[in-house]
């Protein structure tokens, strides 16, 4: 990847400066090729195109102390670069914890002559380090407690893409930081054992390792975006229940019982409206709510809401993984387990009920179909002995 502006040249990082040595290695290849660096990024460093030389380029710890929400200086102090200067040294950029110095002097001095010294300077790099990963594994594991109830699997089922890509970036972006922290702690081992640093590390084999997990996570990233302003742009489409192709794989309130419907006012105008949404791993998924009355004889036979989710996925397993995200995403209303009846033509059956008994909640497995219906019985007349069977029978016959 080359990009040219007039006398500015831009190349792709091979690696983070926490990987000190492949770091200066790289910076003293691309000086003797003619390239010599302005300001480096996290991905992209600047160079000045000029007559090919040799370039020692050294880091330097930026800080000695300093708290996890302090930032690290953007240059160092006067004194420093003065001190420095003396010796042949000269300040180029910051970068992240570091300091990068050039000398073009190859009789001057090296910048650290004690590998233990130098070892206790990168104190606060190794800090950084582990405040970073740390950080980002914390926020990976709060993903999972927040989402990973009732949510990880319907979430990985009705958006797959999204999700990858969405796990892609933080274990990604967590491999980097594990990376960072791994270099920066076997750098420190080895100056305390009294090595000195490897300026001349090959630097290529670092380099495919960072560019390919560093394009992985961009990707990621990226996509995740645009699947995310996707998801918000693009919704299951609903349409009128009766204009639904093939047999309902639920009961509706007519089905429960014979007579007169009646709906509630205030559900009489999405009452006949069925959300159908698609993705890879489940072909069709549907949603519905309904609440009022049957009567008959000007008696009310049966008074309840449902609440209804259908999946029909590729495999049984994803069928059996729902079932438990089914459950917690309504357990606050029903979770307590019931003993059900025996319904035919089922693989699995779950019953559910709140503790006071007003909301019970029904899952019926059947290959890769997975049912789930939460419903009202505020008068304990609509319990699972009258109506699993009847959900049981209709979820079956649509086979």
């Amino acid at each position: 990847m080359k990009l040219l502006h007039k006398e500015i040249v831009y190349r792709p990082v091979p690696s983070l400066c926490y990987e000190v040595e492949a770091c200066e290695s790289w910076l003293t290849d691309m000086a003797a090729r003619g390239l010599f660096v302005e300001k480096m990024g996290r991905t992209l460093a600047r160079f000045r195109p000029g007559t090919p030389q040799s370039v020692r380029y050294r880091l330097t710890a930026a800080r000695l102390k300093g708290g996890w929400l302090d930032s690290a200086p953007s240059e160092p102090l006067s004194s420093e670069k003065a001190l420095y200067a003396e010796y042949g040294w000269y300040f180029v950029c910051a970068q992240q914890e570091f300091f990068l110095y050039a000398c073009e002097d190859p009789r001057a001095p090296e910048l650290h002559t004690d590998p233990a010294v130098q070892a206790l300077s990168l104190k606060m790099a190794r800090r950084s380090a582990w405040w970073s990963f740390l950080g980002l594994f914390a926020a990976l594991i709060l993903q999972f407690l927040l989402n990973g109830r009732g949510r990880l699997v319907r979430f990985l089922v009705e958006m797959p893409l999204l999700s990858c890509c969405i796990y892609l970036y933080f274990f990604g972006t967590l491999f980097l930081a594990f990376r960072d922290l791994y270099n920066i702690l076997k750098l420190s081992r080895r100056l305390r054992q009294g090595y000195e640093p490897d300026h001349q590390k090959n630097w290529h084999a670092a380099a495919w390792i960072h560019r390919i997990s560093q394009g992985i996570t961009t990707c990621a990233l990226v996509l995740l975006l645009l699947g995310g302003f996707g998801a918000l742009v693009q919704s299951g489409t609903r349409q009128p229940i009766t204009d639904y192709q093939g047999p309902l794989p639920f009961a509706t309130l007519t089905d429960l019982a014979d007579g007169t419907p009646v709906w509630d006012e205030a559900d009489a105008r999405k009452r006949s409206n069925l959300e159908i949404r698609h993705s890879l791993l489940a072909p069709t998924i549907l949603e519905y709510d309904e609440s009022g009355k049957i009567l008959q004889n000007g008696k009310v036979v049966l008074d309840t809401s449902l609440a209804v989710c259908y999946y029909d996925t590729r495999t049984p397993w994803l069928a059996h993984l729902l079932v438990n995200d089914l459950h917690e995403s309504q357990s606050l209303l029903a979770d307590e387990p019931q003993p059900l009846p025996d319904l035919p033509g089922t693989d699995a059956a779950y019953g559910y009920s709140g503790k006071d008994g007003v909301f019970r909640q029904l899952i019926l497995v059947q290959g890769r179909r997975v049912l789930c219906v939460l419903w009202t019985d505020p008068d304990g007349t609509q319990n699972f002995d009258r109506m699993a069977p009847r959900f049981a029978e209709v979820f079956a016959a649509s086979a």
